[in-house]
């Protein structure tokens, strides 16, 4: 071990109990800002409304972060034998953050072809939705065998190198990946299948995760700013989604389940009325 690499593990092994606390916050709270878009496609059983593009970038974009963040912490992760274990897992915390979103937003994508609307006029979009699970397992397999060869046979010049190519690869399609949402959100003038509840966690705890991932010891700008053009994104879409539930309740409903708020008192909402909607009303009350 270099004197470098020891005075990395002397440093591992005082942590910042500020950056442990949120990051374990952070954690948990990626767990739980994915879970009301998993229930939303499981109680709905359709997942109607979610762009197919929108989930391979995205699924692609996560895959380069994981990468990114294995081959840029295995310094870090080398220390966990010099260090209590403690100290290993709040060292370690970075890489578990993106390997739960990384987790939770391939359950997304299982979701997505498992309850694809079954319908006959929808065949060419089943056959899309398909190629697009098919496209994000290569991409996994392609990413993760090509780090696992850097790592063991590449130079460390050559693996910053690709790491920083990943960051950079999954900061694109991070970007990229929330404009097809956006569109089809725009065109269904709705949600739909998309939790508002998930993106009110995921907007602001993204900008907080790449602060956090910033201020961790062995990452780069590479690691953290996919995060960020995230954040700025998803704050776009919640604002979308926020906007059309808002113009569909004062104009004209745009399922079953809209009612128009120039129509309806709080005795008529719906018992069956999507949380979102019952969220926009409340705002609506409370704005008179």
């Amino acid at each position: 071990m270099t004197d470098i690499e020891d005075q990395l593990c002397e440093e591992l092994r005082h942590p910042s109990w500020v950056n442990f606390v949120f990051s374990l916050l952070i954690a948990v709270g990626i767990v739980l800002s994915y879970l009301p878009q998993h229930f939303r496609i499981a109680i709905r059983k359709s997942s109607r409304g979610l762009s197919p593009w929108f989930l391979l970038l995205g699924a692609a974009s996560s895959a380069c972060a994981l990468a990114n963040v294995l081959l840029l912490s295995t310094d870090v992760l080398s220390c966990c034998s010099m260090i209590s274990g403690g100290q290993c897992f709040a060292a370690s915390l970075g890489v578990i953050q993106v390997s739960l979103q990384f987790a939770m937003f391939s359950v997304i994508v299982y979701l997505f072809i498992a309850f694809f609307p079954r319908d006959p006029q929808l065949v060419s979009d089943w056959h899309r939705a398909v190629y697009t699970v098919v496209a994000v397992l290569v991409h996994y397999i392609i990413t993760f065998i090509l780090a696992i060869l850097f790592h063991k046979f590449g130079s460390v010049a050559s693996v910053e190198s690709y790491a920083v190519f990943l960051g950079m690869q999954g900061t694109v399609l991070a970007i990229l990946q929330y404009l097809p949402q956006i569109y089809t959100t725009y065109k269904f003038q709705h949600p739909e299948s998309l939790s508002i509840h998930s993106l009110l966690m995921q907007a602001p705890g993204s900008l907080i995760w790449a602060i956090t991932l910033a201020m961790r010891p062995g990452t780069e700008w590479s690691t953290w700013m996919p995060y960020l053009s995230a954040a700025v994104l998803q704050g776009v879409l919640l604002s979308m989604c926020f906007y059309y539930l808002r113009l569909g309740r004062i104009q004209l409903p745009l399922d079953n389940d809209l009612v128009p708020a120039n129509d309806a008192s709080d005795q008529d909402i719906e018992e069956d009325a999507e949380p979102e909607e019952l969220v926009i009303s409340f705002f609506d009350e409370n704005a008179r």
